[in-house]
């Protein structure tokens, strides 16, 4: 698809890009791979759900909707995440109200996301209640969880308690569903836990990042906005270095813990399942590799590199 450009002139403040007057290019298409990321995120934690539920003897509908309740979860905690920690109201050295206009409008988004997460959360609100491995306490946490979840993300986008109570309660949920899919197990549910909460920090961040990010970003195409766009995408990549490698480290150690990596576990059945997740992370991590090199992070030129403000063109 062509490129549409938009040419804006703004004024750099401080250090940033001493002073260049650029313009910044708008491209009309949601870049594939962030989505393509987005998609096999969600079907690698549908496979390790699937996984899991069919070891303690869970499938159907209830496997599915299992995997919604906790797809709901990690998205929200994954999603406030970045509302909470990577967006800033000022970045130093650039204009204070161009900054704060992006801000602003990334909440807005935050508002249009939660049409689609609160309907998901009330819906596996009750799976929980239909896994019959889960005791009592363990599907009225997980329910309860959900139902805060939803309630508090109707005010996510204006105050940081209610994005903070939604986000806790998401990252609450992965502990009930990391000790109740260990049998109690303490070593295990902590690295289970862990791997729970660093898929929850990625597939989160990438809805934000197509969700909120991008369209934000075509709504603000000025030099400030663009460089903090590109501050805030580089504080989440921050995170996916942190969180791919102990996505795949704890989920070696926990399926080693099936058998040794000779083991005829692998070779049928569910144990195909593991090597399926792990082709699907390490495409992940060449998506991840690759967006930037590309330039396919954002529309919008500048976020993915900030080298390239300086380029006239494609």
């Amino acid at each position: 698809m062509a490129d549409s450009t938009a040419p804006f002139i703004p004024a750099v403040a401080g250090d940033t890009a001493a002073r260049l007057e650029v313009g910044v290019e708008v491209r009309t298409g949601t870049p594939f791979l962030p989505r393509a990321a987005f998609f096999l995120i969600s079907v690698a934690s549908f496979v390790g759900v699937y996984f899991t539920g069919r070891l303690h003897g869970l499938e159907g509908v209830g496997l599915v909707w299992r995997w919604l309740q906790f797809w709901g979860l990690a998205l929200t905690s994954g999603m406030l995440a970045w509302r909470l920690l990577y967006l800033r109201r000022s970045e130093a050295g650039l204009h204070g109200e161009r900054v704060l206009a992006l801000f602003d409008d990334l909440l807005a988004r935050v508002r249009v996301l939660r049409r689609f997460l609160v309907p998901l959360l009330l819906v596996g609100a009750p799976a929980p209640w239909f896994v019959p491995y889960l005791t009592a306490w363990q599907a009225a946490a997980l329910t309860c969880v959900s139902l805060l979840a939803a309630l508090a993300l109707l005010g996510a986008h204006e105050h940081r308690v209610a994005a903070s109570t939604a986000f806790l309660s998401g990252l609450a949920g992965l502990v009930v569903w990391g000790w109740a899919d260990s049998s109690g197990l303490v070593s295990l549910a902590a690295v289970r836990t862990v791997h729970l909460w660093a898929f929850a920090a990625w597939l989160g961040g990438a809805l934000f990042n197509l969700g909120a990010a991008v369209p934000a970003g075509r709504r603000n195409a000025n030099l400030d906005a663009v460089v903090a766009g590109a501050r805030q995408l580089e504080r989440f990549r921050w995170v996916v270095r942190v969180a791919l490698p102990t996505v795949i480290l704890t989920g070696v150690w926990m399926a080693l813990r099936y058998g040794g990596l000779t083991s005829s576990f692998w070779l049928g059945g569910l144990g195909l399942l593991i090597p399926l997740k792990l082709v699907l992370i390490l495409a992940l991590v060449v998506i991840f590799i690759t967006c930037p090199l590309y330039r396919a992070c954002s529309p919008v030129r500048g976020v993915c590199n900030l080298d390239d403000l300086g380029a006239s063109g494609d």
